[in-house]
């Protein structure tokens, strides 16, 4: 028998609990819309809405290795801070630190603590980004950590500025764009150099 499937399952399960951990400093609840006045379905628009609930998406199982291997993974829902890359060397087994962030860094002054991320030689670090970055000044600041780092993001479409993609091509870090869209669709993906995976999140 297949120990595949058990694999994934085994990862959705474990990475089903990386947006319901606490965050930090989570922003507050997106404002909900009032239905439309036309009894009519509406169809979804696709583009990247900084009020959609992306953050929300992450709560939902996540499944980003098919064998998640033997080790430990630590989980965080903010940036650590110094005493948190402390207690990291405490940690045995340590094979992935994950931090999902609740909203993009401002700047490169944001993620400095990164930079004093000692990982054991076969660890690595994975930061999962919600949505698009609000700037270039955001999207630039990831160039500039270094070490065995790999990004993953999830939008609920394409961007609003199509030139944006061109500037992620350029992100070294970015490993592959994931979009959570109710009718997934390539269109506005086209300029993407990254793996793209569509998701469906039924609530």
């Amino acid at each position: 028998m297949s120990m595949r499937p058990t694999k994934l399952a085994a990862a959705a399960i474990t990475l089903s609990l990386l947006a319901c951990a606490p965050a930090g400093q989570a922003p507050p609840p997106a404002h909900a819309e009032p239905p439309p006045a036309s009894g009519a379905p509406q169809h979804p628009t696709n583009h990247s809405d900084p009020a959609l609930p992306v953050d929300d998406g992450l709560c939902a199982p996540l499944l980003l290795e098919q064998d998640l291997g033997f080790g430990t993974h630590v989980v965080m829902r903010r940036l650590p801070t110094a005493a948190d890359l402390n207690d990291l060397r405490y940690i045995n087994g340590l094979r992935q630190l994950i931090i999902a962030l609740p909203a993009w860094p401002a700047s490169y002054d944001d993620l400095r603590p990164l930079q004093q991320v000692i990982l054991p030689e076969d660890a690595e670090l994975v930061v999962l980004l919600p949505g698009w970055p609000p700037n270039f000044t955001a999207l630039d600041a990831w160039n500039m950590v270094g070490g065995n780092l790999r990004l993953i993001m999830l939008v609920n479409g394409p961007p609003a500025d199509r030139s944006m993609i061109t500037e992620l091509n350029r992100l070294k870090p970015l490993e592959r764009v994931i979009a959570q869209m109710e009718y997934p669709e390539r269109s506005g993906f086209e300029r993407l150099q990254r793996p793209l995976s569509f998701r469906v999140l039924k609530r």
